[in-house]
This record gives C-alpha cells, structure tokens and sequence, in this order.
C-alpha cells in the first residue's frame, strides 16, 4: 500500500476494519461543556494534524504524537533516502542534542503515518471535536486540545486511541494523563506493542527509543498529578498551563507566590537572563536572574530543568506588562 517501490511494512486494511469498532470511543451522550463542535476535515497535515472547515483555530490531538514527516512535493524521495541510513541518520540528529533527551525529526515512518491517516480519513463526513475537560482548552501555541471522533457507518470511534492501538503512536502523556481516556490509551498501547504494530515493530524505520521517551512523559505526568493532589486548592498556588490561572496570578502583584509550569525558552544572550514560561499567545511569563546572581546558572542544570515541570516561588512583580518573579536563590527553583 505504502512505499511499495522499497517494501515499507503496513498494516493491513483487514485488521484496522476489525479494530475500528473495538475502540470505546464515547457514548453518543457527551457532555456539552466538552462539545467544541463538529467539522468537516479540509486537510490531513501528518498524523496528528488536521484543519477543519469553520474552526477559528488550530488543533492538537490529546495523547498521541506521531513521528514527524517531510511535506513538500518531494516528501516520499525524501523520506526513502533518509530510509536507506536509518536508524544512523536519527543517531546523528539526537548525538547533537547536548541534554540527552530524544529528539523529533522527520522519519520514515511519519511519512507512513500521514499515508495511513489520509487514507484512514478519507471517507469520513464530519468529526466531533472534543476537550478532554474544563481547565485546558489551548496550548500556549493558541491550539485547541482535543479528541477527534470520527463518524464512520453511523458510530463515533475515537480517531487519538485508534492511532496508538495500530502502533502509529505512543500514548503521549507529556502533558499530562487523559482525564477522559486514560485506561484506553494505556489498553490500546499495550495491544499494539503486544502485537508489534507500528512503532513497537523493529523492522519498521521508526524512532528507536519510545520506552526512553515513556520513562520521561510519565514522570511529567506524574509531576502534574502530584501538584493537582497536593497544591490545587492552595490559594497561593498556580498551575499556569491550566485556563484562567494566569489572570488569578494578576491579582497576586507584590504577594509571594509558588508557579508551576515548563520553561519554554531560555534567554541568556545578555543580562538580565529570563526563563520563559509560555501561556498563550503573545502572554508569557519570566522567571529572572540579574548579573549580580549569575553563580545560579551553575547550580541550577537548566538543561534538565526545562525538560520537567518545575516550581518556582517568589515575590510576584511586573515588569513591561509582563509578569515576572526574580531569582536571588537555588531554593526558589525545584523539581517535585
């Protein structure tokens, strides 16, 4: 079916019919705080990308991430060359990231994965989009975070989990477990491995290090889990990736507060040096150190920490309609 012309393994149409209707993807009945709407599909960017007629945004599908993909006219040549050193090629793209941790890049499968999911998605009339509950609607990028249900001989399967239960996706819990779907995607995740599909079949040119990439998404999960348990209802408080929260912190200027989030970007061409906590577009908040505390850049390993989610505690400010909170010390910045 795809790359025939250099023997790329798929999978057959047989056993996706058989697994489309396995899938709980929801009952008809969905409570509509979580409805965004229903769309009609204009594009198939890769695996866990699309665009909708009439959506005033973009979307991020909850708890899949497919493998990156060349997309340009010469995507499949490009995508068979890289095949011919793989996996050497993304050995040598990952070697170059100083920190360790597995990179994206453009693979021969996530050219496979975008084959499966225009085709998986051709015939399909509309889509539900849904949220995955109340508190975080958007990422920082202004995308909606959403499950794609599909309408397929009058039933609604769950487009998120069907991509991890053939292997074309991990379960992504980067950011978080899915408050709806959790025990599906763990359930679909093990079918696929079990049976080898996709990603967790050696043969296929794949990403080589998914249970590394495991180990790491679940311990941000697990850091998002415990500040909910321990720290959601503490006033002083802020989860700053979750709706609403960045507003309440205006509220708290000159009051010392504890934030909880993942440093976006790290600005350390001059002083004073900033690390930037996306909220949403163009809305961002910094934590600041001064020339006068430049020894915390080497007690702080600043590669590691803007990998997990951190807290940050301090006295909150305002500086250039930005709102801010200076670092004198170690102790204000921790990982949990």
């Amino acid at each position: 079916m795809i790359f025939n012309k250099i023997g790329f393994k798929t999978f057959s149409f047989k056993i996706a019919f058989l697994l489309l209707f396995s899938v709980i993807a929801s009952a008809q009945v969905v409570d509509s705080n979580l409805i965004i709407g229903e769309y009609s599909i204009t594009k198939v960017t890769d695996g866990d990308t699309f665009r909708f007629e009439g959506l005033d945004a973009s979307t991020r599908l909850l708890g899949i991430d497919t493998e990156e993909t060349f997309k340009d006219k010469n995507a499949r040549e490009k995508s068979y060359e890289i095949s011919l050193e793989w996996p050497k090629e993304y050995n040598l793209i990952h070697s170059q990231k100083k920190n360790g941790f597995p990179v994206k890049c453009d693979s021969p499968f996530g050219f496979e994965t975008w084959d499966w999911a225009k085709d998986f998605t051709k015939n399909v009339e509309i889509v539900r989009i849904e949220k995955d509950d109340t508190k975080r609607g958007m990422d920082a990028f202004g995308r909606y975070l959403v499950y794609l249900m599909m309408k397929k001989d009058g039933k609604y399967i769950n487009y998120n989990i069907e991509c991890v239960r053939l292997g074309y996706s991990p379960y992504y819990n980067k950011y978080g477990n899915s408050k709806r779907f959790h025990k599906e995607f763990l359930e679909a995740q093990e079918f696929a491995k079990t049976n080898k599909l996709g990603i967790w079949n050696s043969k296929n040119k794949c990403y080589p290090d998914y249970e590394k990439r495991i180990i790491w998404w679940n311990k941000r999960a697990n850091q998002i889990e415990n500040f909910e348990k321990k720290f959601a209802n503490t006033e002083n408080y802020f989860n700053i990736s979750n709706d609403g929260e960045y507003d309440r912190l205006l509220n708290y200027i000159g009051k010392e507060v504890v934030v909880f989030g993942t440093i976006s970007e790290i600005l350390k061409q001059k002083f004073p040096i900033l690390l930037r906590f996306s909220i949403r577009k163009n809305v961002s908040f910094d934590a600041v150190i001064y020339e006068e505390n430049e020894s915390l850049l080497n007690d702080l390993n600043l590669d590691e920490i803007r990998e997990y989610y951190v807290y940050l505690k301090g006295k909150l400010s305002e500086y250039n309609n930005r709102l801010q909170i200076v670092l004198n010390e170690k102790s204000q910045i921790w990982l949990e």
